[in-house]
């Protein structure tokens, strides 16, 4: 009898094992469940907050301004550049969002510039790099597509590069092959997008952003005698597309 008491209790410890390795398996799938509810897509339909970064690329334009080398005759009118953008948003709810970003735009000019220098083979381009913060009201939410307008606050900084082509063994040129002019400015502007979320954390948007640069309006120039090609207040657009990727917190 105590043989068979001894068994029925082994049988009892035994399913009491196989009790808590099951509720450890229910509580972990548990944790896993909660762990999903708190992924992006949930964060947005229920309201939470959530984090998203962005990677763009499209163009940047600066359609009415005038680009000046040394002479006068140089000017140009207006330029359209490639331009990339990393940006990073926490929205506290699907309504609002508040961030920081970098935008990298590169001329693919190849002027020839007038100066000091006019004997030397030289070249000309330009890049531009901004900082800035942003601030965006989600006013259109329709299921997977919403729609926002926005604000923009930030600097830029504008570098003409003036380079020097002459390659003479007989007279080689230690250190840069030319010089760089930059010009540091304050930027404000607006923007507006519209985006399409798929997957749990994906999503895909066109984003317009129109915004002016206040450059000074004494050009600084190099020893050279070579200056910056912007000055005064600059207008500037760009359009992109943009790929999202957003974390749930």
């Amino acid at each position: 009898m105590m043989e068979g008491m001894a068994s029925v209790l082994r049988w009892r410890l035994a399913g009491a094992a196989v009790g808590a390795c099951a509720l450890l398996v229910a509580g972990e799938s548990q944790a896993q469940e909660t762990a999903n509810t708190r992924s992006a897509v949930a964060a947005r339909l229920s309201d939470r907050p959530y984090t998203q970064a962005e990677l763009g690329v499209g163009m940047l334009t600066l359609p009415a301004t005038e680009f000046c080398l040394r002479d006068p005759a140089s000017c140009t009118r207006g330029e359209i550049v490639p331009a990339g953008f990393l940006e990073m948003l926490y929205r506290p709810n699907r309504r609002f969002a508040i961030g920081a970003g970098a935008t990298m735009a590169v001329s693919n000019s190849d002027t020839r510039p007038t100066g000091t220098y006019t004997q030397m083979d030289r070249s000309h381009s330009r890049n531009y790099l901004l900082f800035d913060t942003a601030a965006r009201y989600y006013a259109l939410q329709l299921g997977w597509i919403e729609g926002w307008i926005g604000a923009s606050m930030g600097a830029v900084i504008v570098r003409d590069m003036y380079t020097n082509n002459a390659d003479n063994p007989s007279a080689p040129i230690v250190g840069p092959k030319g010089v760089d002019v930059r010009s540091e400015a304050l930027t404000a502007g607006i923007e507006a997008g519209l985006a399409w979320s798929f997957g749990k954390n994906w999503s895909l948007a066109a984003a317009l952003r129109s915004a002016w640069w206040f450059l000074p309006k004494q050009r600084a120039c190099a020893p050279t005698g070579d200056c910056a090609t912007l000055s005064g207040s600059t207008p500037m657009f760009s359009l992109s597309a943009v790929l999202g990727y957003r974390i749930g917190l």
